[in-house]
């Protein structure tokens, strides 16, 4: 039986390992990935937040729109929310969006963007987006660009989505 060699595949989900070896080498790598991955990649699925373009358009669609020649624009004036850290993060979400349908090749937005976006005095925007900078809702890219962060899209949808009955 020398010579022989165990070939083991373990697809979980989107997680996928594969062993070789002798048989008690594949046996103690199978129950070593057994013991740490999956539990691992169980409690991590519990906790992960991701939304893809669908969710994306489905969660914000009573505030978005999209015109082919327009791109995507507001429904709702950004002066009927209460904030402007509110406004500042939908133009960012705008512009995350514009990105993923392709319509951009960034999903940057400038701080001069903001300003002439919104009814607010610039020093009130550049507070505000220091703020949502540190509470991670913004993230600071290069020469003052600003692009939404997972977080702050969560934040947007946990306080704006629609509320099913």
């Amino acid at each position: 039986m020398s010579g022989e060699e165990l070939k083991v595949t373990i697809r979980y989900g989107d997680l996928e390992a594969e062993f070789s070896g002798s048989p008690e080498a594949v046996y103690r790598q199978v129950v070593s990935f057994l013991e740490k991955a999956i539990p691992e990649y169980s409690l991590a699925k519990k906790i992960s937040f991701s939304m893809d373009l669908k969710d994306l358009l489905e969660v914000f669609g009573d505030y978005f729109a999209y015109d082919e020649r327009e791109g995507v624009f507001f429904k709702k004036s950004l002066s009927d929310l209460r904030s402007v850290s509110d406004a500042i993060l939908f133009l960012a979400l705008r512009r995350h969006l514009e990105y993923r349908l392709g319509r951009v090749e960034s999903p940057a937005i400038s701080s001069a963007e903001f300003e002439s976006s919104l009814q607010a005095k610039k020093k009130t925007i550049l507070n505000n987006l220091t703020k949502l900078v540190q509470s991670e809702l913004l993230k600071r890219l290069d020469r003052g660009d600003y692009a939404i962060t997972p977080l702050g899209i969560k934040h947007l949808a946990d306080k704006f989505a629609a509320r099913e009955a």
